[in-house]
């Protein structure tokens, strides 16, 4: 598997655990399984239940690279510094390996700022954001010279950002895909066509679509709390879709997101 280290030597692999909503015990078995990332959220509540997975794992802590985000409100309120040493009191650790600002709530520039000196202090080892388009980046720099090292966006077959995941690519930052199959009221993997590509390649439609992104160059956290299927997400390099393949993936572009516009929402 790919891994990309920043200049700090943190390594970032190209297929990492979505943790939404999973409990300590799922997540231990995809640690078991050989995920050494693992993307969580102040937001979603469950930082604890990775903090516990990682110690129950009996892998040690610099093992496993851990992402979690600052939400929204606490952008706009300047509490990014309180809500990381919530964090990493619900993840009983001194530190997390990347700091990912959520969605560019109102403040994030700020933000940035104080996102920059918890590096410097140890608390974080990389930041970098989620949902930013190319004027967010924009903003960013106006007050920073420091360049993210990721962002975490919207992007899977029936919407597929290229031109912000070339835009990243341009500036050295990491792609990665949250929701790469789409989610689950998409119903992306019965589409007929990833049940044909399947047969052909012997896999899953979900193994399909996966391998699509990786071609694709674009990192991704597929989130499942099964261990098969954990499995499964992780075996993607004993294939490659053709050139063809590709393409018609490429087709199935509807331009729509399933999830919320970074330029307009509202929480």
């Amino acid at each position: 598997m790919e891994c990309f280290e920043t200049g700090l030597g943190l390594k970032i692999p190209q297929i990492g655990l979505g943790t939404y909503d999973l409990k300590a015990d799922a997540i231990c078995n995809a640690i078991r399984a050989g995920y050494t990332l693992l993307d969580t959220a102040w937001q979603y509540r469950n930082e604890g239940e990775v903090g516990c997975a990682v110690r129950k794992s009996g892998i040690r802590r610099e093992e496993v690279a851990i992402s979690t985000k600052v939400w929204t409100e606490d952008i706009r309120r300047g509490r990014v510094r309180e809500e990381l040493e919530e964090s990493l009191k619900a993840l009983q650790t001194d530190y997390v390996d990347l700091y990912l600002i959520h969605w560019p709530a109102i403040g994030f520039e700020r933000a940035w700022e104080t996102m920059a000196r918890l590096k410097e202090e140890g608390k974080v080892r990389e930041i970098g954001v989620c949902n930013f388009e190319p004027h967010h980046f924009e903003e960013l720099e106006r007050v920073s010279g420091i360049v993210p090292v990721l962002n975490q966006i919207e992007s899977h077959p029936y919407f597929q950002n290229t031109e912000l995941i070339q835009y990243c690519k341009g500036r050295g930052v990491l792609a990665q895909a949250w929701c790469p199959l789409g989610g689950s009221y998409s119903k992306l993997t019965e589409e007929p066509v990833f049940g044909e590509l399947a047969k052909k390649y012997g896999k899953t439609s979900a193994q399909i679509i996966l391998r699509w992104h990786l071609q694709r160059g674009v990192w991704i956290i597929p989130r499942s709390g099964n261990p098969v299927r954990q499995r499964d997400n992780k075996e993607l390099f004993d294939f490659a879709l053709d050139d063809a393949d590709m393409e018609r993936i490429g087709r199935m572009d509807t331009g729509h997101r399933i999830g919320a516009d970074p330029d307009c929402f509202n929480f």
